[in-house]
């Protein structure tokens, strides 16, 4: 995962002042570029909200109504299961999508062209379709977290993948009956990890601590329009984990203050009486009151992050990814700040190239 930052102005400079947008994306062995080949849209979601990525395109013009056939062989080279790598940017292009053919179709009509209609996910769609039961037993939780994950590698749906630290937590000691997908959501918020794919990189760590941003944003310069809204819903003034340690002694840990960096307040701050609300949860993976303490600050901070949520719009930036921190800036004091983008859409159109994104925000 980029974890470095980026300027506007560098940007700017490296896409010419993002002249002429572009594309390409690679099915299997075979290469397509927007300059060459009629795809007339092309969308790229990414997600941090425990949500698999995908894409969509459509490619019309590419048909010969003469021969009944469709040129280029277009139709023979995309199918289901085909590795597909999608590369946008401008006259330099960055990896934006990696995974493979979800599904596709074919629409004809006397009244306009054939077209085709490709859609895609990442590796995370594969794990859906595993199945397979785990028996933790005295398996180390990373070494099961790697092994699921290793799956979609091996399969050539992912280049990579990220665990983060979670020595010292216990694994349940199966799992039947739900997809290793499913299997990894419910891991991820039972250790305070973030499940999300960027680049072809499949990453289960807490990426909410990197609290550095990722690039500043700027109405009037690249950031087109942003929205922002508060909500109390859910917001807790302290969350206390419950556990058990080796010797089935009981054990807990409490967080009473957000930790994300950030001016501003956060919604217990603003509304006092929310001090007195609290969460309890019994966590029967934990096995140390640090580790309650950790998991309790986690799940906090997770909480506060849903005090304000947001949208945003700016000119096409490839590296404008989930997972992390940007700054927003130009606008009155109360919006100026930083935000936790938790999806980001790429989308190419006849309009041109633009990039879309959703935040999240623990201070006011």
């Amino acid at each position: 995962m980029d974890k470095g930052s980026y300027t506007f102005k560098a940007l700017s400079t490296k896409y010419e002042d993002f002249r002429g947008p572009a594309f390409t994306i690679k099915v299997g062995s075979t290469t397509f570029k927007s300059v060459e080949v009629p795809i007339v849209s092309l969308e790229v979601e990414l997600c941090a909200d425990g949500s698999a990525g995908g894409c969509h395109f459509s490619v019309e013009s590419l048909y010969d109504n003469e021969n009944s056939k469709w040129i280029n062989n277009v139709a023979e080279v995309i199918q289901v299961g085909a590795k597909l790598e999608i590369q946008g940017g401008y006259v330099k292009q960055e990896t934006i999508f990696y995974g493979y053919v979800d599904e596709y179709f074919m629409a004809y009509s006397g009244s306009w062209a054939p077209r085709l209609e490709v859609t895609g996910i990442d590796g995370f769609g594969y794990l859906m379709a595993c199945q397979e039961p785990v028996y933790g037993g005295k398996k180390k939780p990373k070494d099961v977290v790697e092994g699921i994950l290793k799956k979609a590698r091996s399969a050539g749906y992912a280049k990579s993948y990220t665990v983060g630290d979670l020595s010292g937590f216990d694994v349940p000691i199966l799992k039947e009956k739900v997809d290793d997908f499913k299997y990894l959501r419910m891991l991820a918020e039972q250790y305070g990890m973030s499940l999300l794919a960027v680049d072809g990189e499949l990453i289960f760590d807490n990426v909410i601590k990197n609290s550095s941003s990722l690039i500043e944003l700027t109405i009037g310069s690249g950031l087109l329009d942003f929205q922002k809204r508060f909500s109390l819903q859910g917001q807790v003034g302290e969350v206390e984990i419950w556990g058990r340690d080796t010797d089935q002694k009981f054990i807990k840990g409490s967080a009473t203050s957000v930790s994300i960096s950030g001016k501003g307040k956060t919604a217990v701050q603003l509304a006092p009486k929310f001090k007195q609300t609290a969460l309890r949860e019994n966590n029967e993976y934990v096995r140390t009151e640090k580790q309650c303490v950790e998991l309790a600050q986690a799940r906090l901070d997770a909480i506060a992050l849903n005090f304000i949520s947001g949208r945003g719009a700016c000119v096409g930036l490839p590296e404008l990814i989930p997972g992390r921190f940007i700054t927003i800036k130009g606008l009155d004091e109360e919006t100026v700040g930083s935000y936790f983008v938790t999806k980001v859409r790429h989308r190419f159109s006849q309009q041109g190239y633009y990039t879309e994104f959703e935040v999240k925000g623990a201070k006011a």
